[in-house]
């Protein structure tokens, strides 16, 4: 596994080999794979044709702009595979998978694709499955596993980023200043490579192994909108569907700095209409906004919640149920959201959490709110006393709020 903060070259040193192995060892079948298909056409692939540049070396696309695989004129193939649908591409043995973004697989993603390289009708001499990863959490499988090699890359180690001599390129400058201007868990593991989870996180229950998904949007029956207001800080719309069971999944965010509300309401409109969402919940002091999406046509509503009982709703709905799943699922390239609930923290020895990182988290919480205002969302285990903003049988158990 290579592993390492983003934009060390690990993309392009894996699509390298891929390419050599197929050049080297005619008839030889690769796999380049990802968690699902869409993501690895959407980036992998693009890579692939950037740097290798199958056209000028007589390599055929079969399938045109999302292609099933790449055909080179010894026989060899790289075929492409999402793991969300896996088919006749993962049938069958192959002689090397590379697998992009490993730390989005389970360790049982993991270990199906090592029963398709054991070597049996091999035509590589050593038949391998490799990855590249950033850095996931602290607790994550790829870490825990004993017998799987790590390669540890660093920005030093991309020629486009860096010179032999130690000396930021043009492109480079441009690269690192982005990364330094993360913040929060996204900081530790993209710019400086580090595993880990944010010291005291309040949905410490968030697995990226179990809570971000992609589904399916005819699985849904309900459409909604939840939104929270900002400027200086991100504006934000989340589009949330509910399935037959009520269990909720996140499959768009609109999250961004400096927009103007009749920019926010026209981009709200815009996923009203065209999910037929049932209403949109915005925080219930910005009376103003919600009067204008009425006018737009949009059923928009105040939540009235607190912060503790919103935040004992949401870990209510990241539990995992009988069957192993949760009520509450993220898409992901919800790439804000799934950040905000790694770094959303409390105060320090306070029952309350920091106002930062909230961005997304509020939203979803007016909207639960909202629900069960309305009797929808279900009680909480817990009694909560929005006076004192503590729970009434005791101190607020920062552990599982729900």
């Amino acid at each position: 596994m290579c592993s390492g903060p983003a934009e060390t070259g690990k993309t392009v040193a894996s699509i390298l080999k891929l390419h050599a192995i197929c050049e080297a060892v005619p008839g030889s079948q690769m796999v380049m794979a990802r968690k699902t298909f869409s993501s690895l056409v959407g980036s992998c692939v693009m890579t692939y044709k950037r740097v290798v540049q199958p056209e000028m070396r007589g390599i055929v696309a079969y399938g045109g702009e999302k292609p099933e695989r790449f055909i080179y004129r010894n026989g060899s193939q790289i075929w492409l595979a999402g793991l969300d649908n896996p088919g006749r591409v993962l049938s069958s043995e192959r002689d090397g998978i590379y697998v992009n973004q490993a730390e989005e697989l389970v360790i049982d993603d993991w270990e199906t694709l090592l029963t398709r390289v054991t070597g049996r009708g091999a035509v590589v001499a050593n038949p391998q499955l490799w990855g590249d990863c950033n850095p996931g959490g602290s607790m994550h499988w790829i870490r825990k596993r004993q017998s799987l090699r790590m390669i540890v890359t660093t920005h030093h180690d991309n020629p486009s980023l860096y010179t032999e001599s130690g000396e930021l390129t043009p492109q480079g400058v441009k690269s690192m200043a982005a990364l330094d201007a993360l913040t929060g868990v996204r900081r530790l593991r993209l710019k400086d490579g580090i595993w880990a989870t944010a010291e005291g996180a309040v949905y410490d229950m968030f697995n990226p192994q179990i809570h971000v998904v992609e589904r399916g949007e005819r699985e849904m029956k309900r459409w909604f909108l939840a939104m929270d207001i900002g400027y200086d800080n991100p504006a934000v719309i989340l589009l949330i569907g509910e399935d037959g069971d009520g269990r909720h999944h996140c499959f768009k965010e609109f999250y961004q700095r400096g927009v103007l509300p009749t920019d926010l309401i026209t981009k709200a409109e815009e996923w009203f209409s065209e999910y037929h969402c049932e209403f949109a919940a915005v925080d219930e002091a910005a009376a103003g906004m919600i009067a204008d999406m009425r006018t737009r046509g949009i059923n928009a509503h105040g939540a009235k919640g607190g912060v503790l009982f919103g935040i004992g709703q949401v870990q209510d709905r990241l539990k995992t149920m009988g069957d192993g799943r949760p009520r509450y699922t993220v898409n992901p390239s919800c790439l804000n959201h799934i950040n905000e609930f790694e770094s959303y923290v409390w105060k320090p020895e306070k029952d309350m959490p920091v106002k930062k990182n909230d961005h997304s988290m509020d939203a979803y919480r007016y909207l639960l709110d909202y629900l069960h205002e309305n009797g929808e969302a279900g009680p909480i285990t817990a009694l909560y006393d929005s006076r004192r903003s503590q729970i009434i049988s005791g101190r607020f158990d920062r552990t599982c709020a729900g």
